[in-house]
């Protein structure tokens, strides 16, 4: 393995929390409805950055501020892919790219929106292309890490894409396709935090802690367990996304019974899935993160680098199943709303942060 400096494993923690923060206020925008607020993208009504007072309209602000958020976390990422390749030429690459094509933009006298594709998906292609180009000479490229920061790059400009079709669906009328693409869209948010996760982890000093240590017998089924729960997390996260986006967080309206007993009294996909997210899953993951953290504890008391998420995990599952009950009682008060969308995303990162220690530990201290 290469290794790294604290520098970067700091950088990479700094991505992670500023994908924490665009999950933040990429609820906020759903729970508040603001998702429309300006019916073009990438742009405001062709003005990429700074709008004229988009801070003093409350809506405009929440959109707004999420699209500002997702370029910082894009340029972020972009900076993270070159320090790991050990290559910044690409972003200057891309920044000459994005200047030529600005320029030719403004003498073709481009509306704002095309003006905006067209200087931001050359830029991103070329800095792809010179990363690799360059890797090639330099017989770099049998690093998994570097391949990982690669496509975290895509797959935060594919969520851009999606964002930006979703939006100009939306306003052509493709009420529906608009809608699914949100489902995507936000589900695809989880998957860019999973592996920013994974790669922060990877960059982290216990890293070279975990690989010192000796080879965890038990350590390949806890690998399993924590894939097994991410698997049924993510699960549950594309049911609540499609609650949330469809407008049914609150088919069944109360909570834990159903109308007169535990089950509804009548069934509909609607409520299948309401009552599959609210009553079944998350005391499935429940008893599997028991399972999980318990075992771990038992298995392997030194192993405090395994322990100490495990327990963490499952005082967060025990908060987002009171947060879930409280968004049912409370009518889906906004602020309890949003703190159950930030506390999944804490969740689904915790897991993957097990994913890979358990993964490591299982290696011998000599792999990569």
């Amino acid at each position: 393995m290469t290794d790294y400096s604290k520098p970067l494993a700091i950088f990479a923690k700094v991505l992670v929390f500023a994908t924490l923060v665009l999950l933040l206020i990429g609820g906020k925008v759903t729970t508040a409805g603001a998702g429309m607020a300006v019916d073009t993208a990438p742009t405001v009504n062709g003005v990429l950055l700074n709008p004229p007072d988009w801070t003093k309209d409350p809506m405009l602000l929440r959109e707004h501020g999420h699209r500002l958020t997702a370029m910082v976390v894009a340029l972020l990422t972009a900076v993270l892919c070159s320090w790991v390749w050990r290559n910044f030429s690409g972003l200057l690459i891309a920044g000459v790219i994005a200047g030529v094509a600005g320029g030719v933009g403004a003498a073709m006298k481009l509306d704002g929106n095309t003006m905006a594709h067209v200087r931001i998906w050359p830029a991103a292609i070329g800095f792809v292309l010179t990363l690799l180009i360059c890797s090639s000479r330099r017989k770099e490229t049998n690093d998994a890490l570097r391949w990982m920061t690669l496509i975290a790059f895509c797959t935060v400009c594919v969520q851009a894409v999606m964002g930006t079709l979703r939006v100009t669906w939306e306003a052509a009328g493709q009420v529906d396709a608009a809608t699914t693409l949100r489902i995507v869209h936000g589900c695809f948010a989880q998957t860019f935090l999973g592996l920013i996760v994974v790669i922060a982890a990877r960059l982290s000093p216990v890293w070279k802690e975990l690989e010192a240590q000796p080879k965890l017998a038990a350590a390949a089924k806890f690998h399993r367990m924590a894939w097994m729960a991410a698997g049924l997390y993510f699960f549950t996260l594309i049911l609540a996304a499609y609650l949330r986006h469809k407008g049914l967080g609150l088919v069944i309206p109360t909570w834990p019974g159903a109308g007169r007993g535990l089950l509804p009294p009548e069934w509909s996909h609607a409520v299948g899935i309401h009552f599959l997210h609210s009553r079944l899953l998350p005391f499935v993951i429940l008893g599997h993160v028991i399972g999980l953290a318990i075992g771990m504890a038992k298995r392997a008391p030194a192993a405090a680098r395994l322990s100490g998420p495990g327990w963490m995990l499952l005082g967060l599952i025990l908060l987002q199943i009171i947060l879930g009950m409280l968004v049912i009682w409370k009518g889906k008060h906004p602020h309890i709303t949003n703190m159950h969308v930030i506390n999944g995303a804490f969740i689904f990162a915790t897991i993957m942060l097990l994913v890979a220690r358990t993964g490591k530990l299982r290696e011998t201290p000599t792999s990569a």
